[in-house]
This record gives structure tokens, sequence and C-alpha cells, in this order.
């Protein structure tokens, strides 16, 4: 799994990102023991990933290095936030939220994330877009 921790609030619409990547795999020749060796896990974790909507965004990356696929073209990256713009050196966490909303109501969901940033902002963290 991947150590490189953010806060980063990531916008999706309906995907399962298990299989998603593992077509990507499949559509390479590249089997659940290769992929798994070159993002370093064990073939178990792998399938165990295979079969999750959801991923953190460290796994979606190292997916996306080993299998030379771009998994971000799945993101809506003008509503990605990052609450620590600038890095200090020290230990940060990594939380992802997934938010599914109707195709449509693009406009009301940035709304609401410009607020959410606000919040954010007004409790003292740095918001970076």
């Amino acid at each position: 799994m991947h150590d490189e921790n953010q806060f980063c609030i990531l916008i999706t619409a309906n995907m399962d990102f298990g299989k998603i990547v593992k077509n990507a795999a499949y559509s390479k020749g590249i089997s659940a023991a290769e992929l798994a060796f070159l993002i370093g896990i064990s073939e178990s974790e792998l399938l165990v990933l295979y079969e999750q909507a959801d991923w953190t965004s460290g796994n979606i990356i190292l997916a996306s290095q080993a299998l030379e696929y771009n998994f971000g073209k799945y993101f809506n990256t003008g509503n990605q936030f990052d609450f620590l713009n600038e890095r200090d050196g020290g230990t940060m966490n990594e939380f992802n939220i997934t938010i599914k909303y109707p195709a449509g109501k693009e406009f009301l969901l940035n709304t609401w994330l410009q607020k959410m940033a606000a919040i954010a902002k007004a409790i003292g963290l740095q918001v970076g877009k």
C-alpha cells in the first residue's frame, strides 16, 4: 500500500475501481500475481482490492504506474482539495471521500465543495486546490 499522505476529496461518477483496474491489467496481459508484485502487495491483497469499488489514491497511483495506465481520467480534477498545500516534512495522513452524485448536479456539488473548503480554511486548515 502507499505511504504518501495527503487529505484529498475525490469526486467520482458511479464506478468500481476494482473492476476498472482488473480490466486494465487483463487487457495488458498482466496477471494478478504480476500486478501484485509490481505494486508491492501480496496477490491475495490485490484480489481483495479487485473486489472493492473504492481505492485509496495511493493504490490508484501505484496501479497506474505499474500498468502505465492513466486512472486519473476517472476523476473530476476540478474538485480536488489538498488541505496541506505546504508540506512541512511531518507525518501526514490520507483520508479519501468518494461522492457519487446524479448527472447534471455538478454545479450544486461544486457550490457545496466551495463552502466546505471555506469552513476548512476557517478552522485553520491550509486549502490549496
